[in-house]
């Protein structure tokens, strides 16, 4: 896609990877619209980057109705959404069986909020014969998340949900694409500031932003940041059971030198 002077919404936008993408979107176009639920942050971005900015709750559909309204009174139309924000449960141990509210609120922000900005952005693309869709997802979604499985599990729905989307709209003109990265530097993981040594495991928010739109650029759908995260979905597409059974080593390796899980230190182990 050639992002010239298009019309770009990010959700998750006023840090970490959401906000590298908007630095690099708006090296492209100056109709970049950046949402939040984070409204001091928010604000605080928008002035940094001299960009428009909406407060949003993405795990709320009317919230998301509301953003993709005031994107098109703005600007017209959407060229692209971005559905950047993302959580994790951030539990200490794991053992299958965290609380409904964890599992509901990482459902409705790791999954719906792809599916309402869909519901919502949608028709009006399908109406001009074109448009884009860009899920920020994780390498979780094909290689699962250790001591997560809310995360896990909501990252591969909403990598399913990618994949139905663009079998269901791409002869209409619609695009998508779904990133799966591995780790990236971010206050996600635990990290602030741009100053990180990257690792075969580790980047940092804007070289997976840089990446990212290299991957937009040639409408790919499956974008991935490193050859790692295929490297080990390749294996284990080759041996299922084997890398069941590596995973749970790992699981094990961690747990015996850390005593908890944490997904800020797990790519530390890999």
């Amino acid at each position: 896609m050639n992002l010239k002077n298009k019309n770009i919404v990010i959700t998750g936008g006023s840090g970490g990877l959401g906000k590298a993408l908007a630095l690099e979107f708006l090296k492209k176009t100056p109709n970049v619209l950046i949402s939040d639920i984070n409204k001091k942050e928010l604000k605080k971005t928008a002035n940094e980057l001299c960009c428009s900015f909406q407060l949003c709750d993405v795990s709320k559909e009317t919230n998301i109705k509301n953003l993709i309204e005031v994107a098109q009174k703005k600007f017209g139309h959407i060229d692209l959404f971005c559905s950047n924000a993302g959580i994790t449960s951030n539990l200490k141990r794991f053992y299958s069986i965290e609380q409904n509210a964890c599992w509901e609120k990482t459902w409705n922000v790791n999954l719906m909020s792809h599916v309402y900005a869909a519901r919502y952005a949608l028709p009006n693309m399908i109406k001009r014969k074109k448009g884009y869709f860009l899920q920020i997802i994780s390498a979780a979604a094909l290689l699962s998340q250790i001591g997560d499985s809310a995360y896990s599990a909501t990252k591969s729905a909403a990598l399913s949900f990618a994949e139905s989307l663009a079998i269901s709209n791409s002869h209409l003109g619609i695009k998508v694409s779904a990133v799966c990265s591995q780790y990236i530097a971010t206050p996600m993981l635990g990290f602030n500031n741009d100053k990180i040594i990257e690792t075969k495991n580790l980047i940092s928010a804007k070289n997976a932003a840089t990446r990212i739109l290299r991957g937009v650029a040639l409408e790919k759908f499956l974008i991935l940041t490193d050859k790692h995260t295929n490297y080990f979905f390749r294996k284990k597409s080759k041996n299922y059971e084997k890398w069941i059974l590596g995973m749970n080593k790992l699981n094990q390796r961690i747990l015996e030198e850390r005593g908890e899980i944490k997904i800020n230190s797990v790519h530390k182990f890999i």
